[in-house]
């Protein structure tokens, strides 16, 4: 997959088949389009090219309101990367490209830069200048703008269209697993590795440390998950903990993962590492003493490996 951050054109792609949007999350809806934009493609002989934005299209449009985001760039990089497309673009989304009429994102963008020859959306999706584009634009311009339209109904989940605001709230209250249903994967956090105070060493549960990724990344309420974590071509199965550590006094909050899968080569300090969140075991609290912290770890991890025995 070729990634792509700037405005200059693709050199490398003749002809493609693409889908716009911020992806947040990359939710089922977002890789049915990702899954037809691949199947147009191959049918066409095209590149497969998905365009997002970086920032949230709505923390330009609405500076004023803070945009919390289910997905980071980085994150989309290996959420959209997994699917199979061919190319990922990370456009800078500015007041200028706000402002572009439908004619000039399609000319100036789509057709000049990637050299799209079809536009996979969905069916209500909206583009340009006071969201002036349309399907029936598209429709309308194909013969002037030799750009096709691929209108998609997206898909439903209990009679209601999968949305990153709903994702969200669930992510925010705890509700883990009804989140990954609606994501179709778990719940990605790209974070940084970085130097621990040794505590779960000394409880007998040696962990890795990580920091908080950007501010406006949705994360889970405090408390203990069961998780994965990835590196390179590695992947650890064990559980994750998010809070400050109220028993300790304290510390700055942070994450950390205890593998329950062995050793190997893992992140360094410094490196970044993905971890996948797949359900909430219970919510962070103070104890009275270092063991009854022990006592409740050891029934977490009891949980968690009971989880993955059965997923």
């Amino acid at each position: 997959m070729i990634i792509f951050k700037n405005s200059k054109p693709l050199e490398s792609i003749e002809r493609s088949v693409v889908s716009t949007g911020n992806f947040d999350g990359v939710h089922k809806g977002h890789q049915q389009l990702v899954q037809t934009v691949i199947e147009r493609a191959r049918k066409l002989d095209a590149a497969s090219v998905i365009i997002t934005f970086e920032p949230h299209t709505r923390a330009v449009l609405h500076p004023d309101i803070e945009q919390p985001l289910l997905a980071t760039c980085a994150e989309k990089e290996i959420l959209l990367g997994s699917l199979g497309i061919d190319a990922l673009v990370c456009l800078p989304f500015t007041q200028q490209m706000a402002a572009m009429a439908p004619e000039e994102f399609i000319d100036s963008i789509l057709t000049s830069q990637f050299k799209a020859i079809e536009w996979v959306m969905g069916e209500n999706h909206s583009f340009g200048r006071n969201r002036e584009g349309s399907k029936k634009f598209l429709h309308n311009s194909k013969s002037k703008k030799h750009i096709n339209v691929f209108a998609i109904r997206l898909s439903s989940q209990q009679s209601a269209v999968i949305s990153s605001t709903q994702i969200r709230a669930q992510i925010q209250s705890g509700a883990i697993e009804e989140a990954v249903d609606m994501l179709g994967h778990a719940y990605l956090i790209v974070a940084k590795r970085i130097l621990g105070v040794q505590t779960g060493s000394t409880l007998g549960f040696p962990t890795l440390n990580f920091s908080l990724p950007p501010s406006q990344k949705v994360i889970p309420p405090p408390g203990v998950y069961a998780a994965r974590l990835s590196a390179g071509e590695h992947t650890w199965t064990g559980a994750c903990y998010l809070g400050n550590c109220p028993t300790f006094g304290n510390r700055d909050y942070h994450i950390e993962f205890h593998s329950l899968s062995g050793d190997g080569p893992y992140p360094k300090e410094g490196e970044e590492a993905g971890l996948w969140i797949h359900s909430f075991i219970r919510k962070d609290e103070s104890f009275p003493c270092a063991q009854r912290l022990v006592e409740n770890m050891k029934h977490d991890i009891a949980i968690i490996r009971k989880f993955f025995a059965k997923e």
